[in-house]
């Protein structure tokens, strides 16, 4: 129950003036609350690095290339500095087989690791018949594997359409998928299964010439 002062009657109209001001000001203190900013309303994915696993085939690519062009060889420096030209945080790692009786492949492996990537190599094998087994698939694909949950985006610089399932499983995994190779010499099911294809010829000063 409200008492009336009846003083006198602006007396009373003020102290009622007064109730309805504060009424009206915890109001819009509590519409206020209500009303963000629409930047702040509309939700932003978290400012985290870029996480990007590069795995390069070094055989494959050096083979490519020698049967198309011949006389040249891939400047790993410029395919580095491709590479981590976005800013994102890349982990490079080339895989290959090296004769260890063969000083400049010895040599070639040491440069790339100067260079930054992480070089996984095992010697050539030599059959009873002659052949010589040289092969990285399967340490490049486990390595992939094991890499992919911790990877934003994975870069294969390859030809080889052995990495397809690979390449189509870790799309799965909801990841960015990438395939850098020879246009002509890159198998189609690799190009089709990945999210984009570059063409190595299009990296500029990619090739040198032996």
């Amino acid at each position: 129950m409200r008492f009336f002062n009846w003083r006198g009657s602006s007396d009373w109209t003020e102290e009622l003036n007064q109730e309805l001001e504060q009424e009206v000001e915890e109001k819009i203190t509590k519409q206020q609350q209500w009303n963000i900013p629409m930047d702040e309303f509309v939700p932003k994915p978290p400012h985290r690095i870029w996480r990007v696993g590069a795995f390069i085939d070094v055989q494959n690519i050096y083979m490519c290339v020698k049967s198309v062009f011949g006389h040249t060889k891939i400047n790993y420096r410029v395919l580095r500095d491709f590479l981590t030209r976005d800013g994102a945080l890349v982990k490079m790692v080339a895989f290959t087989c090296y004769d260890p009786e063969n000083r400049s492949q010895v040599d070639f492996m040491h440069a790339l690791a100067l260079m930054g990537y992480r070089v996984v190599a095992k010697p050539l094998k030599r059959m009873p018949d002659g052949n010589i087994k040289a092969s990285m698939d399967m340490e490049m694909a486990l390595e992939i594997l094991v890499s992919a949950p911790h990877l934003d985006e994975i870069v294969l610089v390859t030809g080889d359409g052995d990495f397809a399932p690979i390449v189509d499983h870790v799309a799965r995994m909801g990841k960015i998928v990438k395939v850098i190779g020879p246009d002509k010499l890159t198998s189609p099911d690799l190009i089709r299964c990945c999210d984009h294809f570059i063409n190595l010829a299009q990296i500029d000063g990619i090739f040198s010439v032996e």
